[in-house]
This record gives C-alpha cells, structure tokens and sequence, in this order.
C-alpha cells in the first residue's frame, strides 16, 4: 500500500520531488520505491516524457486500480475504528462543495461509522458561520479569510473569474457581473478587482443561490467569481483570456462550534482534512 500510495502522490504533484516533500522521504528514497513497484510487477510504469512524470500504459492501469485500493484501504480501517465511535455530528458544508467529491465522502464516512447520525447542510458561507456562532451547527467546511481562533485555515485557493467560454460581450459596454446577494465575500473581490482596474460593470443577475448563479453562467447572461474547485462543466476560468484583473486568494476553513469535541466529531475532523489533503494536493 505504501508504494501504490506514493504512485499516486507522485502523479497527483507531477514530480517525485513534490512526491517526497509530501510524504517526508529524500526524493533517492521514493525513486528506490518506484524501481522496487516495477521490479515486482515486471513492468515499466513510467516513460520520459519531458520533466514531468507520465505513466505507460501499465502504469496508467496500475494508476487506475491503485486509487481503488487506497481508497477501500482507507474505508476499511475508517469502518474498524468508526465501529466504537458512537454521537452525533450536524456539519455544515459550503455550497461550493455541492457537486464535488465531498458528498460522496461523507457518504462513506456515514457507513463506515454506523453508530454516528450526522447531519449535513448545505448553504452559504455567511448562513454556516453564523450557525457555527449560534452552535446550531458543530463544525463546518467554509471559504473565509476571517482570522477568529474558531476558525482553522487548511489551504488558500485561488478565486477565479468564471464564465461561458465562448461567449463575448460588447467591450464598450460595462461587465456583466453574477453574484450572490450580500454579505458575499467573492461578490466584495469582484467588484473591488474591477474598481481597482477602472473597469466598468454591472449586475446583470443577483441570485440567492449558488445554482442560480450557474444557470446564468450557463446562459451566457454574464461571468461570476468563486473558487475553481466549483466549476461546472461547460464554464471555465475566463479571466486570463479576457485580460481581467487578478483576484485575491481565499482561506479555506475548517470552523468549530464554542463545545466541548465528541469522538464523533474529533473523527469527521480528521476525514474532512484527509480528504481535502488528497484531492486538493495540499500539504
């Protein structure tokens, strides 16, 4: 498991060098690992191609079942130690997140840990901070740059401008924005970025929701700002293309309630960061 492990890690950065920055070895030693994988398979997983890592057709293979195996690796020993963990979580997710890997991860984390009822909610930064307050919720995945002590920042991210690709609007007339109603911390980027850069916009669409926002998108009625981690398919990052302004960078955050932890808790704290390490390549 170690060596299909760090495979993947290597892929997933591009490099063995990233690859041994991650998982705490000399790039030598992860090097050893590889040769040893294809030793034992008696196989080439790798092929020059460039700087970068590229896999053969076996290793692509290899890659493939790999990542099932790692992934029921860490289901079963999350089933074995979820088994005498018992309570209750109520987690608040962003909805940024709605249609990415997460649901399905905390669809396994409810069946490896039987005795823990969880509940999810899906909305709005602002809405889940507030619950967070409150202790009507007690913990959530959010986007902020608040710095409060119940706040834990796992990663920065990069916001981007996303839109339509092959849709234009007239340059002499303002930007068509859509945003999310205020308080909107992506809505107050995009409209600082455009002031700052003397670009003339607009609202074109206000929604309540974060899929109002897409459909719009998906119209061509305008572009928006969030995370790249959002992006449906059919839009894109516009904003190199049309030469709009650079955005700010957005804390990624993991926030408690004021209460004592639970081991149900402590535990879905644990899964969230593991999963966010893995899919967002963060150290």
């Amino acid at each position: 498991m170690d060596l299909l492990r760090t495979l993947v890690i290597g892929i997933t950065t591009g490099s063995f060098a990233r690859a041994a920055d991650r998982i705490g070895r000399s790039q030598s030693a992860v090097s050893l690992q590889m040769k040893k994988l294809e030793e034992q398979l008696d196989v080439e997983i790798f092929e020059k191609q460039g700087r970068a890592l590229a896999l053969t057709p076996a290793g692509k293979t290899l890659h493939d079942y790999a990542l099932r195996m790692l992934e029921l690796n860490a289901e079963t020993v999350a089933a074995v130690r979820g088994s005498a963990i018992m309570g209750s979580v109520r987690f608040g997710m962003s909805v940024d997140f709605e249609n990415t890997w997460l649901p399905a991860t905390l669809a396994r984390f409810a069946r490896s840990h039987p005795h823990v009822a969880i509940e999810i909610r899906m909305d709005r930064n602002s809405v889940l901070a507030a619950q967070i307050e409150r202790n009507e919720i007690d913990i959530a995945l959010i986007f902020s740059n608040d710095r409060r002590a119940d706040i834990k920042r796992v990663a920065e991210l990069d916001m981007t401008w996303i839109g339509k690709p092959d849709t234009n609007w007239p340059s002499e007339e303002p930007l068509p924005l859509l945003l999310l109603e205020s308080p909107c911390i992506f809505r107050q980027a995009a409209i600082k970025a455009l002031d700052d850069a003397g670009i003339k916009w607009r609202i074109a669409v206000t929604s309540l929701s974060l899929g109002g926002l897409w459909a719009a998108a998906e119209a061509g009625l305008g572009l928006t700002v969030r995370s790249a981690v959002s992006i449906p398919h059919g839009l894109a990052n516009i904003g190199p293309a049309r030469a709009l302004p650079a955005l700010p960078r957005i804390g990624l955050c993991i926030s408690q309630a004021d209460k004592p932890t639970t081991p149900a808790i402590s535990r879905l704290h644990e899964v969230i960061t593991e999963v966010l390490a893995e899919n967002l390549s963060l150290k």
